[in-house]
């Protein structure tokens, strides 16, 4: 179970009054993982947002039939994945995959957007700290984007 305490322990939630730590206590569960399981896998319903308690873990794309995907991105304690949950078509983009023992705190999404709804301050908070985890992805791309176009390349036009 849960308790008030738990979020209290992590950044992400110090901005919550007792009051919606104590809401968000009541849809949220903690869930336990082995290295190499999958939190979640990618075009599955967005159905929790996650923060990671202990433990790392990593997102990752893979094509069908592939075992080894990309990873984009690595969580560890504190931060928020699986915000997908807020956009429709409400679908995982990526697969979760635990790279240690793992144990994550898991958000029912449904619940949550109800609390946004009645509670628009909480909700405002929230979404706060997803826009975060987008601005950083933001950041990441172009830092890629620019390492891949600031070497000089010579572009040749072939004839006809």
């Amino acid at each position: 179970m849960v308790e008030v305490n738990d979020f209290k322990k992590l950044d992400i939630f110090n901005v919550f009054s007792e009051k919606q730590l104590a809401e968000l206590v009541e849809i949220t569960e903690t869930k336990a993982f082995k290295k190499d399981a999958h939190v979640y896998e990618r075009g599955k319903r967005a159905d929790h947002i996650f923060v990671v308690i202990n433990g790392l873990v990593s997102l990752n794309r893979f094509e069908p039939g592939e075992k080894i995907g990309i990873s984009f991105e690595k969580r560890e304690k504190g931060e928020l994945f699986g915000t997908a949950c807020f956009m429709k078509p409400q679908e995982y983009t990526l697969t979760a995959v635990c790279m240690g023992d793992s144990e994550v705190l898991a958000v029912d999404a449904d619940e949550l957007l109800k609390l946004c709804e009645a509670d628009p301050e909480l909700g405002y908070k929230f979404l706060k700290e997803v826009a975060k985890v987008y601005f950083e992805r933001y950041k990441l791309a172009k830092r890629q984007i620019h390492e891949m176009v600031k070497a000089p390349t010579i572009i040749t036009a072939l004839p006809g």
